[in-house]
């Protein structure tokens, strides 16, 4: 079976590794994966994402060559036009129009290029221009398609009932996000959208935990945008300082718009001793300080947005999960779904205090960072293995 994933980026840039782990995950069942990245770069910044190279098309967004084929195009093939239309008129406004518009030449060339492919089904994550490029490679070539949907791209809403019309499943990652994705078009198609959720890979040999350590290390691997929270474990991290807790170090892996101001809080608030913003890690070398136990804790402060933006299930936390690290959340979108039951600890969104006593509670608690560490592996190995998300996957891919 050959498979064509269309990405935002992935295998190249430091964003999307859950996609990289889902799609090495497919081709171990021997599917044969042709990765379309919408607008790749040059740098292949996770070590996995070499071992897919060999089945990524590089193209540029656009080019001389991208350009004239789709110049041809226009002249020559009424469907463009057709789907030109159906871009103005369902896009919901002109700013998503407009980047559908500007995915449409290289869309129309990889649709020609996919003709002699063998390729039999389109899978794009995300719902915005990767769909739609995704849909419109589709509606060129009649080859059947689908998406998975995350979180903020349920919330753009970019043509998602045209999306859905024509796709063959639809995959959210989360109930929360089935919910609201019927919620925004209504039921017509709801027998199509699948709950499947993000997987991980769960490590064969684990090492004992550090149950005694001067200086326990927290970890908040996630973007530095505004959903994720982290002014509120900054907050935290000062209210622990304010009890005289302060056997801790916590590193922020990630790069962002908030980097700034983040770093500005940090340092007014002479905490840079504490709170440590070093940028994105490799994906590879986050594991590895997972499976050998040099991260305590993981904290997602998340919260919901005044814009509507919350979590689907994030990866970060399953995966700190995998290798029995204890995780603490936020009870905002699909959060709860993963760390229900004991699987890890809930704290209101935008609650400093709370999030502070959790963090004292695992701090001060051995035992209850072992217990809570081994009941979020049981909880991944159960629900979230990669193993049996691919599965589901293919198994869809091939019905469709």
């Amino acid at each position: 079976m050959k498979i064509a994933y269309v990405t935002a980026q992935t295998p190249f840039g430091p964003g999307e590794a859950f996609i990289l782990e889902e799609m090495l995950a497919v081709t171990e069942l021997g599917v044969n994966l042709l990765i379309i990245p919408r607008n790749p770069s040059k740098e292949v910044f996770h070590k996995e994402g070499e071992r897919l190279l060999g089945n990524t098309v590089w193209l540029p967004l656009l080019d001389k060559r991208i350009f004239f084929n789709f110049l041809k195009a226009l002249l020559s093939r009424p469907h463009v036009w057709s789907i030109i239309g159906t871009i103005f008129h369902r896009s919901r406004t002109w700013k998503i129009a407009v980047k559908n518009l500007a995915i449409l030449p290289k869309a129309v060339f990889v649709a020609d290029s996919l003709r002699n492919e063998g390729v039999e089904h389109i899978h794009a994550h995300w719902g915005s221009t990767t769909a739609t490029m995704a849909w419109i490679i589709s509606e060129l070539t009649g080859i059947p398609w689908s998406i998975t949907l995350h979180r903020w791209d349920i919330k753009e809403n970019n043509m998602l009932e045209e999306k859905i019309r024509s796709a063959k499943f639809v995959r959210c990652i989360s109930e929360n996000g089935r919910d609201e994705l019927l919620n925004t078009i209504g039921r017509k198609y709801e027998n199509r959208v699948k709950v499947i959720h993000m997987g991980v890979r769960i490590p064969d040999n684990r090492l004992e935990p550090k149950t005694h350590r001067d200086v326990l290390r927290i970890v908040t691997p996630a973007n530095l945008l505004e959903v994720k929270g982290h002014k509120f474990l900054v907050e935290a991290c000062s209210i622990l300082i304010e009890r005289g807790v302060d056997g801790f170090q916590c590193v922020f892996y990630g790069e962002g718009p908030l980097k700034g101001i983040l770093a500005d809080i940090v340092r007014d608030g002479n905490l840079a001793e504490h709170i440590k913003l070093p940028g994105v890690i490799p994906h590879n070398e986050l594991i590895e300080m997972y499976e050998n136990h040099e991260i305590d804790i993981v904290v997602l402060p998340s919260i919901t947005t005044v814009n509507g933006e919350h979590e689907g299930i994030p990866v970060a936390l399953m995966e700190a999960m995998a290798a029995g690290v204890p995780v603490i959340s936020t009870t905002t979108g699909g959060i709860p779904e993963l760390l229900d039951s004991g699987a890890g600890i809930l704290v209101p969104p935008e609650d400093s205090e709370a999030l502070a006593d959790a963090i004292q509670l695992l701090m001060e608690d051995s035992e209850m960072r072992s217990k809570v560490g081994a009941k979020g592996r049981e909880k991944v190995e159960r629900e979230f293995a990669i193993s049996c998300v691919a599965k589901k996957l293919v198994s869809l891919f091939a019905q469709e």
